[in-house]
């Protein structure tokens, strides 16, 4: 198949597939609905019990999967290039542990806040991911250049720590924080509002142009650090730039759905696989991948046990770990 072919069919399928997803998630759960009914809820929404199962607890949640899951596979598809690594992924780089570990701070010091006031949810939570992101850094550069396998191996220590914090508050808690915690740290779109997703959808708007007008320079700094220079990149000030957007928006992801691990790994590595490595077709379609694969993960854990309901990021992980070994094992 060409090239340009390629580059156009594989979204259109992917749209396709995320279509029909999200039409099978709209009637899965505890409730069946029929679907000439769920459409009439949609055309003229009201109080009824059917109209508020469909507008108000699983559209949302459909909505903040599929954002989500662009918002990782994104990151983690800028992440590997800035780093110079394969494996990069901001599960295993700590920054979903860093964000996490400041989300719960942010509910240890106001435990009695309002939903509405989960606006500034996302605020602390790119704080604490740009502080780990920050550490990171610092940790990987050696003689000024950013060494991958530092980068990682720092990465994976720093999850750990933030990790272990983030146990030892939620061993302090009550029952009833505990649990709500508990599934945070799994990774969990249950109770999900539309006010998670006016929460998420600023920044969306704010970071995504930030990645998007940079393709040309994601694409130069695949080359390495001193072609890129030679072709008057600045690599120090654009990397800086490109990390700081990517961390952010892994933050915000974070901080509404809880840790989701790997989606931002294998995502990127899916597309690049079927179209290349040229960012201007490269980035949307993993968001595409990574839409469709949280979106899949989600509704499986909402339809495989009922009445039980098992969180987002253990589906996600249970699906992905197996690529995740077979790129470890293909690398090393």
């Amino acid at each position: 198949m060409k090239r340009a072919h390629k580059h156009c069919l594989i979204p259109l399928v992917l749209l396709l597939m995320i279509a029909v997803g999200v039409l099978l998630s709209v009637n899965s759960g505890y409730a069946k609905i029929p679907y000439p009914t769920v459409f009439q809820s949609l055309l003229q929404p009201g109080s009824g019990e059917v109209s508020v199962v469909v507008v108000q607890f699983r559209l949302p949640r459909i909505t903040l999967s599929l954002l989500c899951g662009m918002g990782l596979a994104l990151s983690g598809c800028v992440m590997q290039t800035v780093t110079g690594n394969p494996l990069a992924d901001p599960g295993i780089l700590g920054i979903n542990a860093g964000a996490g570990f400041a989300v719960m701070l942010f509910l240890a010091f106001f435990p009695a806040l309002h939903i509405r006031t989960m606006v500034f949810q996302p605020i602390f939570a790119i704080t604490g991911g740009l502080c780990t992101i920050g550490i990171l850094y610092l940790f990987a550069k050696r003689k000024g250049k950013l060494h991958p396998a530092y980068f990682l191996l720092g990465g994976v220590g720093l999850a750990a720590l933030f990790s272990s914090f983030m146990l030892m508050m939620a061993a302090n808690m009550d029952n009833s924080s505990y649990q709500i915690v508990a599934r945070w740290l799994a990774g969990n779109m249950w109770g999900t509002s539309w006010y998670q997703v006016k929460a998420l959808l600023p920044y969306l708007l704010l970071l995504l142009p930030i990645l998007f007008t940079r393709m040309n320079v994601l694409d130069i700094l695949t080359l390495g650090e001193n072609p890129a220079l030679s072709l008057g990149v600045r690599v120090e000030t654009e990397r800086r730039l490109l990390l700081f957007a990517s961390v952010a928006l892994t933050s915000v992801c974070v901080s509404v759905s809880g840790g989701i691990s790997f989606v931002g790994l294998v995502s990127p590595h899916i597309a690049r696989r079927l179209i290349g490595g040229r960012h201007r077709i490269l980035m949307p379609v993993s968001m595409l991948f990574g839409a469709l694969m949280l979106l899949l993960a989600d509704t499986l854990g909402r339809s495989a046990f009922q009445p039980r309901e098992i969180p987002v990021g253990i589906v996600s992980s249970v699906l992905t770990a197996p690529y995740f070994l077979f790129l470890l094992r293909k690398r090393f």
